[in-house]
């Protein structure tokens, strides 16, 4: 069944019967039906959370990459990382460089800088590490697509590699050993911490040591904030990693989560704390600036030298925070004259390469189009772009390769650079090429779990709910639909009344409500019809459930 209005349509994968009541069992039951979980894979879904049950060696390459990495690990030779600015990269370097100082390794990271070198892997890189003296790197979180570089270095300089990457490769054969699962069958969908922590999971078992404590909680924050699949083994990681990250022992977590002012007194981090807090902050000095201090919070090696950078990195978050605002209001008009445009381009020249990645996802999350995000530099356009489900980046964006300079992403992120002089030709072929270049308007699309009467809420079901968290990709929130229910104390809250509030009332009991960036909606008490999940918020020593709403109309 599907529901639709002027900017939005639900699928409703499930109804009931109006009047229906169900159990929280019977709820919860259909929750998993639609996460394709049956009554045998229940038990597996809900209580299978032993990272002992992960097996590194599902690699195919698993066993050579770490013959390899052995003999430098007890010959004592320097081993480079090579990772990336976004917080999954540093995230998954700081995984393998506490691995290789737990095992006595001298080890050597290095991060490329956003504006300078851009993603990906570069000769004037690995030369920097060579020049440190490393003799094997490994790259984290990029490197499947430079053979050319890397085989080039192989010949000249005898240096050993092992590629731990998760992006889409252009062949299928390699002069070393890579771990990345799209080469694998039935293999999890890991993000490139995830494949670091992978690897560091073989080596503390080669060497019969237990995992050092911190390394989990790294997966999981470059876990989601890398999109990946809570699914499979990720969802493993991630549910211990959020138990691990109330109680770590990283000095960078601790102290991050300190600045936030978060304290774990009742139960473990959601999914979203690492999404809105801590997840942007590891991002930001590759954002505006220099990486480095982020992976210097990761691996600090005292609270004192992870509370002083973490005050950095703070500074740096309010910049962020100015200059993404600026921006903003700058780009409005850009944004109404492609109203009639399926797919939105955004000029950004002027303003840090890394603020383009996150205006675009903010954009597709408001319009449902396909946004690409450019700043110019010397003659060359250096793009980020976002689109939701209804578009792949990667394919649409490939047919054009023959623009590029460089090229890499996913089906829902791209990045790629053009020549400044090209850009009408390619704007004009890309829409040309859109599939339903035709359409003139977008709308957002919302898979909502169950229709049900507002009666069968109850507060016990928040709790039932977490059962199945974590939450995120591929697992999402609960999302319910309810119509004709009773809306009471409606009100515009925030700073600029861009959000809503009030009350919703069953027969048997009222539920305070939130809704979110939607100021502008013509509501009144009444009747309404609403899209929502539960939400559980902790504030002042209290635990609040609420409903988030997402979709409000009042009923005709």
């Amino acid at each position: 069944m599907v529901i639709k209005q002027d900017n939005y349509e639900i699928n409703l994968k499930r109804s009931i019967e109006k009047n229906q009541i169900l159990s929280n069992d019977e709820i919860i039951k259909n929750l998993l039906l639609n996460r394709s979980i049956n009554e045998n894979s229940t038990k597996k879904f809900l209580e299978n959370f032993e990272l002992d049950n992960i097996d590194p060696y599902e690699f195919t390459e698993m066993k050579n990459a770490v013959d390899l990495i052995v003999k430098y690990i007890v010959s004592k030779k320097t081993i480079g990382i090579y990772g990336d600015f976004d917080a999954d990269g540093l995230t998954g370097t700081a995984i393998l460089v506490e691995t290789f100082r737990s095992l006595g390794t001298n080890v050597k990271p290095f991060i490329p800088h956003r504006e300078n070198e851009g993603h990906g892997i570069s000769e004037n890189g690995i030369k920097s590490l060579i020049d440190l003296g490393c003799e094997l790197i490994i790259t984290v979180d990029t490197g499947t697509n430079a053979d050319k570089i890397i085989d080039k270095i192989k010949k000249e300089r005898q240096i050993e590699f092992v590629i731990t990457d998760h992006h889409i490769p252009e062949k299928e054969k390699y002069n070393y050993p890579i771990l990345n699962p799209v080469f694998e069958k039935d293999v999890t969908d890991y993000s490139g911490s995830g494949v670091a922590w992978i690897l560091s999971k073989a080596l503390f078992e080669y060497f019969n040591k237990p995992m050092k404590d911190g390394l989990t909680s790294l997966a999981t924050i470059g876990t989601i904030a890398d999109v990946a699949p809570l699914i499979k083994n990720n969802r493993i990681i991630v549910r211990k990693g959020l138990e691990e990250i109330s109680k770590t022992k990283n000095f960078g977590i601790n102290a991050l989560n300190n600045l936030v002012g978060k304290k774990f007194f009742y139960e473990p981090p959601e999914s979203e704390y690492i999404s809105f807090q801590l997840a942007p902050r590891i991002n930001t000095p590759g954002r505006i600036d220099d990486a480095y201090p982020a992976l210097n919070l990761l691996t600090a090696p005292n609270l004192k030298t992870a509370h002083n950078l973490s005050q950095k990195i703070e500074k740096m978050n309010e910049k962020r925070k100015f200059l993404s605002k600026e921006l903003w209001g700058k780009i409005q008009d850009e944004i109404i004259s492609q109203k009639e445009i399926p797919i939105i381009f955004i000029n950004c020249s002027g303003y840090p390469l890394g603020l383009l990645g996150p205006l675009a996802g903010r954009l597709v999350e408001q319009s449902s189009k396909p946004v690409l995000c450019f700043a110019e530099k010397e003659g060359i356009l250096k793009f980020s772009s976002r689109a939701n489900k209804s578009y792949d980046l990667f394919s649409n964006l490939n047919k054009l390769n023959h623009y590029f300079k460089n090229f890499g992403g996913h089906a829902s992120a791209a990045g790629f650079s053009i020549e400044a002089k090209d850009y009408e030709s390619f704007r004009k072929d890309l829409i040309s090429s859109h599939n339903n270049n035709s359409s003139k308007t977008s709308k957002k699309n919302y898979d909502a779990d169950l229709e049900i009467n507002i009666d069968n809420l109850n507060y016990n079901l928040w709790d039932d709910i977490k059962k199945l968290s974590p939450f995120g990709e591929q697992n999402p929130s609960p999302l319910f639909y309810s119509e004709n229910v009773n809306l009471e104390k409606f009100k515009r809250i925030g700073q600029d009344k861009n959000h809503i509030s009030g009350v919703i009332t069953s027969s048997n009991s009222n539920f305070n409500f939130i809704a979110f960036n939607t100021g502008e909606k013509k509501l009144s008490n009444g009747k309404v019809n609403c899209l929502f999940s539960l939400r559980t918020d902790y504030w002042n020593g209290k635990i609040q459930k609420k409903i988030q709403i997402l979709e409000i109309e009042n009923c005709d």
